[in-house]
């Protein structure tokens, strides 16, 4: 079962009251995954795992994150367990999207597995897609 939802969130903004619209953070929560995405700004921060189950989900929310902002769409996957072949594929083809109007998708902590099948596949090298591997906890 998907759940999306508006929680308290960005902009020091109290429950019940809003700031101004997209002042709140909108969740996906899944047995295996969950995205949390900015309403303010072109992030996400996915955690779980990604698979052919989810992968539309996680496509239609780069969407809707390149959406919101006319910059770059940066992602925080030091959560982020596992990535199958889909999940790969949803951000290849959201890199190419963004490239065609001059944006980037910037990967954010790929643990080095995921990092290594992005090459494995060739697809780190996507225009429009940038990939940061960091230190995770």
């Amino acid at each position: 079962m998907t759940v999306w939802r508006i929680t308290d969130g960005e902009d020091g903004v109290e429950s019940g009251e809003r700031a101004s619209p997209g002042a709140g953070i909108v969740e996906l929560d899944t047995a295996l995954l969950h995205i949390t995405a900015s309403t303010t700004a072109a992030r996400l921060v996915l955690s779980g795992e990604i698979d052919v189950s989810n992968a539309g989900d996680v496509a239609r929310a780069l969407d809707a994150a390149g959406g919101r902002s006319p910059g770059d769409v940066h992602v925080d996957l030091a959560d982020v367990d596992f990535v199958d072949v889909a999940g790969l594929r949803a951000f290849n083809l959201a890199a190419l999207d963004l490239h065609e109007s001059g944006r980037m998708l910037v990967l954010h902590a790929v643990s080095p597995h995921i990092d290594k099948l992005f090459a494995t596949i060739g697809w780190h090298s996507t225009p429009g897609l940038q990939i940061h591997c960091g230190p995770r906890a």
